[in-house]
């Protein structure tokens, strides 16, 4: 079906197959840019909204991959190509292959993880809440799979260090990197797709990711190291939260004597 240059959500409804909640939630999550917005409950939307739509759909039932892989895909104003994402998709599955005879880190219970790295399991759940994990449910019960395993144990460490509550390092600052990581991610992919789609062989682009994601790393903590240590040299760290003003409680106390 032939879509108009320019649609209702009725209209885009009918072309794509796909309902209103569906769409106004993919718009949510990134997976679609923001229409053209006429009024409160007006919006146009034009071809862009249908190629994408079918690309979501085609990576979810053909390629079964969750949202937040098709987020870090397409997200974004400006999508990448079906060649490009075909590029991507090739190399699902084959970055970083198990080595024979190396040691696979088992699941674990949460409570077995908080036990062990001595930190609440509430914590722990408040991790995952910030992106910085997942907690998978098999059989009734709640587990951690090999990377949320090192995430729990690396943040344990960042408390043994004495990154504390008390001092504003909860572990809902972990959200401050996830969307950092997350906008990297994206980025990275875009640029890689776009570089390497039609000019390499999808075993030579599997090669460079794996290098590339290997030698990046260092380059980004060095970098962010160097920036860190120029703000400091600047003079540029913020300045400690003002506390409260005495009066301010002094008038409160006097409201409160009135009453």
């Amino acid at each position: 079906m032939t879509a108009p240059a320019r649609m209702r959500m009725r209209d885009l409804e009918r072309v794509t197959g796909v309902g209103r909640e569906t769409i106004r939630f993919y718009i949510r999550e990134g997976l679609l840019p923001e229409p053209e917005r006429t009024g409160r409950n007006s919006a146009w939307y034009d071809a862009r909204f249908v190629e994408r739509l079918r690309l979501v759909r085609e990576l979810r039932q053909k390629r079964f991959l969750p949202l937040h892989v098709i987020k870090a895909i397409v997200g974004g104003d400006a999508a990448p190509s079906r060649d490009e994402v075909r590029t991507l998709v090739e190399l699902d599955g084959k970055l970083f292959p198990a080595v024979a005879g190396m040691p696979v880190t088992p699941a674990e219970r949460i409570g077995a993880v908080a036990k062990r790295t001595k930190l609440p399991v509430a914590e722990i759940r408040v991790l995952a809440e910030s992106g910085a994990l997942e907690i998978v449910t098999r059989g009734g019960g709640e587990w951690l799979l090999d990377p949320a395993i090192h995430m729990v144990e690396l943040w344990a460490r960042v408390r043994a260090a004495g990154f504390s509550d008390a001092l504003g390092f909860g572990p809902h600052r972990l959200r401050l990197y996830v969307d950092l990581v997350s906008w990297l991610a994206r980025e990275e992919l875009r640029m890689f797709s776009q570089g390497l789609t039609g000019r390499v062989s999808t075993e030579e682009a599997v090669r460079m990711a794996e290098d590339g994601i290997t030698l990046v790393n260092p380059i980004i903590g060095l970098l962010r190291r160097q920036i860190l240590l120029r703000y400091i040299a600047q003079g540029n760290v913020p300045p400690p939260a003002p506390e409260p003003a005495p009066q301010a409680a002094g008038r409160v106390s006097r409201r409160r004597r009135m009453r």
